[in-house]
């Protein structure tokens, strides 16, 4: 029975080097603890067909590759030719540290190559020394890889742990081969030896967890970084528009004039023309809020050169409550989703509405959308390659709409190829 349950946790072990090999050189897809349940269940299997064939080496050389491919394919985003060479790798990596591992021992302490086979303790103790130096050596690979995840680096200090680990545990090898030992004694030696490995593997497991929420911290300050610059750039649009208004209604002005003194049918209609063409381009949207006017102006300037048709309705309701920093992390956001994906569709259309309702201010934003959005656990999943790098936008929206007590809910109409975005704020 014990050593069913030592095959069950080296293969658990594997698992784990697996997990810290595949974190560093692909996407993780799923949280950790949805990781580590379809991790243990595929090496659960694995383990059993080990017990069931009863250690057959070239079935177990077939079933690691196997695991190894199921859970890197359903765990991480790495393309399915790279698991298998890397699962093949692997294989070959932890055959050949086992096999140093028995010798190395055997000619220490002076014992049988089988001698781990028959003494469970000695069985245990082995299993730990060839798995800390398969997982350094899976650890060297992965740097020597072209990496698909380039902002993970461990650095060299990082190393000396897991190689004070491992000759902590041949030293304790030694002992138990040298002297008599009680078995309380050599279960001890076996337990600690075990406890020092997981440690090993946690401390990598920690180390890159940190690095990610480090990470994350970072591009989340480049976001709000962002929000403060689209700002301030909100503002001197807000200045430029000013001072193009004060200068077309001067221009008109001077063409009112000028076409009152002349007589001239060609010349009049020529100054027609450019009246018309003043009053196109200075009718500005003004709702009575600035900051929404000025955001409006600018998606309609930015859908006009990428030939998107745009329609707004705010007389209704002009956000005047929103704080001007809030309302541009709000709309600028969802609205720079909706130009890039109007841009790809063939209707190339938004269009913005806002509503009053009791105390709650809607603002409704349509646009085209040719195929239906990606989402998972009912959120939205954003369809950029650098996944790990997008998404914080919606994220700032999504805690602007909670201080103000609001709502974001969205559908996809699949009849019409349209994504309606609804933003309710108190």
């Amino acid at each position: 029975m014990l050593s069913y349950i030592a095959i069950f946790v080296t293969y658990f072990i594997e698992m784990l080097i697996a997990y810290v090999f595949f974190l560093q050189i692909g996407e993780r897809k799923h949280n950790l603890l949805k990781c580590f349940l379809i991790g243990i269940s595929a090496f659960s299997i694995g383990a059993a067909g080990d017990i069931i064939f009863n250690s057959t080496v070239w079935i177990n050389a077939v079933s690691f590759v196997l695991i190894h491919i199921i859970f890197g394919y359903f765990c991480f985003d790495i393309k399915i030719t790279k698991l298998a060479f890397y699962s093949i790798i692997m294989d070959i990596f932890s055959a050949a540290t086992e096999i140093v591992s028995i010798f190395i021992i055997s000619a220490v302490t002076d014992t049988e190559i089988t001698e781990y086979i028959s003494n469970l303790n000695f069985f245990i103790i082995d299993v730990a020394i060839s798995k800390a130096i398969y997982f350094i050596t899976c650890l060297i690979l992965s740097a020597l890889v072209k990496k698909e995840k380039s902002n993970m680096k461990i650095p060299v200090s990082l190393y000396f742990y897991p190689t004070v680990v491992v000759l902590t545990l041949i030293m304790m090898w030694v002992i138990c081969a040298s002297y008599n030992l009680s078995n309380m004694h050599q279960i001890l030696m076996s337990a600690v030896s075990v406890l020092l490995f997981f440690s090993t593997v946690m401390l990598f497991i920690v180390y890159q967890q940190s690095i990610d929420r480090e990470n994350r911290c970072l591009i989340l300050e480049n976001e709000i970084r962002k929000e403060k610059t689209d700002k301030n750039y909100y503002r001197i649009l807000e200045y430029q528009n000013k001072e193009l208004m004060i200068y077309a209604h001067d221009t008109k002005n001077h063409l009112d004039a000028i076409k009152a003194l002349n007589d001239n049918k060609q010349i009049d209609e020529y100054l027609t023309k450019m009246t018309d063409q003043l009053n196109l381009h200075t009718s500005m949207c003004r709702s009575g809020n600035r900051t929404l006017d000025v955001i409006i102006n600018k998606y309609v300037t930015e859908c006009e050169m990428k030939h998107i048709s745009i329609e707004t309705d705010v007389a209704r309701a002009n956000l005047k409550a929103v704080d001007d920093y809030d309302l541009v992390t709000v709309l600028g956001n969802i609205l720079d989703n909706a130009v890039e994906s109007a841009a790809k569709s063939k209707e190339k259309f938004i269009s913005l509405t806002t509503k009053k309702v009791n105390t709650y201010e809607t603002a409704i934003i349509v646009n085209s959308c040719d195929a239906p959005p990606k989402t998972s656990g009912g959120n939205l999943k954003t369809t950029k390659s650098d996944a790990h790098r997008h998404g914080f936008g919606m994220k700032s929206v999504m805690k602007v709409i909670e201080r103000y007590d609001g709502d974001l809910d969205w559908e996809y109409d699949s009849e019409n190829k349209r994504f309606i975005t609804t933003v309710i704020l108190k």
